[in-house]
């Protein structure tokens, strides 16, 4: 079983760097953009995540795909380490909910994961470019605990322990609009229908069905308030 990790694809996603420091030192981790992180921007020229399978004569990130994209072929699992502006507990995400990605999340201990399809997702992140892979996703970006809960989970894997039976799985289907400024939901909130989710002073806005929030009021997305899923299982 060969596992590499990514960090930092994004620039201001740094603590992934602090997460291979715990883990053993047989397994071989890739830093995403080590100039954005350097500059603390999410990317220089284009979003790293949204180009692979790259380009090398392409921008900064294009060829950084395309190198990352070619390292990881060999692996059999891809453990790519990402972080949210906002509090968000510990999820994974997979874009193929295929037996192997599903396999590899209870494998790993999660209790939430996420499936983006291509249609709501670019189809162009680098789990989508690998045999096995998922993202984990916690926030917010600075928070200490951050470091414990991703390695501890990574080490599951590694160990073969704290398999998870009883995984919630949940598959966006539809990316909410920010129309307002003062967002009134949570990460994992269940949203009813004409629930009041955001307001200012110019007004209200209110949901126009059921839906579980995910990634709410995240930084990186101005325009988007969050996305809307359903609990599959």
């Amino acid at each position: 079983m060969k596992i590499a990790v990514v960090c930092c694809l994004h620039g201001t996603e740094p603590y992934g760097l602090e997460v291979v420091k715990k883990l053993p030192v047989s397994i071989p981790f890739f830093i995403g953009n080590e100039k954005a992180l350097k500059e603390n921007k999410r990317f220089i020229d284009i979003d790293l995540n949204r180009c692979f399978p790259g380009n090398r004569f392409g921008k900064h990130e294009d060829k950084l795909a395309y190198g990352l994209y070619n390292k990881l072929k060999e692996f059999d699992y891809v453990i790519d380490l990402h972080s949210s502006s906002n509090n968000c507990p510990l999820f994974g995400i997979i874009t193929d909910p295929n037996k192997d990605n599903i396999e590899l999340a209870k494998k790993l201990g999660l209790k939430k994961l996420v499936i983006m399809k291509e249609s709501i997702a670019s189809g162009r992140a680098l789990i989508d470019f690998v045999d096995c892979g998922i993202s984990l996703e916690v926030g917010p970006h600075n928070r200490v605990q951050n470091i414990d809960e991703v390695s501890n989970l990574i080490n599951n894997l590694i160990e073969n322990k704290n398999y998870s039976e009883n995984i919630e799985i949940y598959e966006v289907f539809k990316i909410v609009k920010k129309k307002k400024d003062n967002i009134l939901i949570n990460n994992f909130e269940k949203v009813q229908k004409d629930q009041l989710i955001a307001q200012d002073f110019t007004g209200k806005h209110v949901s126009d069905e059921e839906f579980i929030a995910v990634l709410v009021n995240e930084e990186a997305y101005n325009d988007i308030l969050c996305l809307a899923a359903k609990k599959v299982s």
